[in-house]
């Protein structure tokens, strides 16, 4: 007898859920201690410390907004969907518990285990959370100065700033996603204006945090020769002068890019910068490029 032919669906049906209710309540202690106890769905993920603290952060810096919160119905139990790490960090607030705050709180019915999973991905989705370039493309967008300069040379910029003031100076940075408050710093505001026309050139290889922040310490230097010698490096060095620190400089880097073999640390990209630009301010022809990060950074001439 034959098999008979089965047809598969190229896209599989959808688990189901419905929302039932929704609403806005005031948060108290008492609705997150209650939300807290909820019978969590199997679908919820394990709670974190870490994202305990963010959020304990969050909370202490009075950041806090609205919570969304959602529960299941499923098998003849509400279950909890979503919150347990606000609902968890509340409630060790105790005597410190925000106040003027609000929940808003789901309720679905889900059908099967495939449904409350479904459930669980449409919170907090992967490709919907903030990025950091969202966040760095956020705080760049609050200055008029700054509207012409590409959200990504942007971010770039201030994480090679951020870089240089934590490596090299030893300079207190804000964490994580704080450091995007430097957009509002004047100076940083106009190197960055030249940073997005000098890698307007084709100049994949100098994208990297060390050496944005090598071309922000020659640029503290001295601007006014920072300028053409990063541009020159970006045009592939000077022509015909192979031994030019211009030319040799933007060999390296390509170098470094181009054969993944090339296992260099952050800190020999920097040092590697400024060994090119303090040759060029002794006016040094180049063979080749040697430097050793363990010996302390380089510090750039100013003349």
């Amino acid at each position: 007898m034959a098999v008979p032919e089965v047809q598969l669906s190229e896209k599989p049906e959808e688990p189901t859920f419905r929302l039932l209710e929704s609403q806005v309540v005031p948060l108290t202690l008492v609705l997150a201690q209650e939300f807290r106890d909820l019978t969590p769905s199997p679908t919820e993920r394990d709670l974190n410390p870490h994202r305990l603290r963010h959020l304990r952060e969050k909370a202490d810096a009075g950041l806090l907004v609205t919570f969304h919160w959602a529960t299941a119905q499923f098998g003849g139990k509400k279950l909890r969907v979503n919150g347990q790490t606000s609902s968890n960090m509340l409630c060790e607030l105790d005597g410190a518990f925000p106040t003027n705050l609000k929940a808003h709180i789901d309720h679905y019915e889900v059908d099967s285990l495939e449904g409350l999973a479904s459930l669980f991905r449409q919170f907090d989705d992967r490709r919907s959370s903030r990025s950091a370039g969202d966040v760095a493309g956020a705080y760049q967008n609050l200055y008029p100065t700054l509207q012409n300069v590409k959200k990504a040379v942007g971010k770039l910029g201030i994480d090679g700033i951020a870089w240089y003031r934590r490596e090299v100076i030893g300079a207190p940075v804000g964490s994580g996603d704080n450091r995007y408050h430097m957009f509002n710093q004047a100076d940083l505001q106009e190197f960055l204006v030249w940073l997005d026309e000098l890698l307007n050139i084709k100049t994949p290889e100098m994208k990297r945090d060390p050496i944005i922040a090598a071309i922000y310490a020659t640029y503290l230097a001295n601007e006014r020769e920072a300028r053409p010698f990063w541009e020159t490096v970006a045009r592939g060095g000077r022509e015909f002068e192979e031994d030019d620190p211009t030319t040799v400089l933007d060999a390296w880097l390509k170098a470094g890019k181009e054969d993944p073999s090339e296992k260099r640390k952050p800190a020999q990209y920097y040092q590697a910068c400024i060994y090119c630009w303090n040759a060029a301010r002794e006016q040094k022809k180049l063979k080749g490029i040697r430097v050793d990060p363990k010996k302390g950074f380089l510090t750039p001439h100013a003349d």
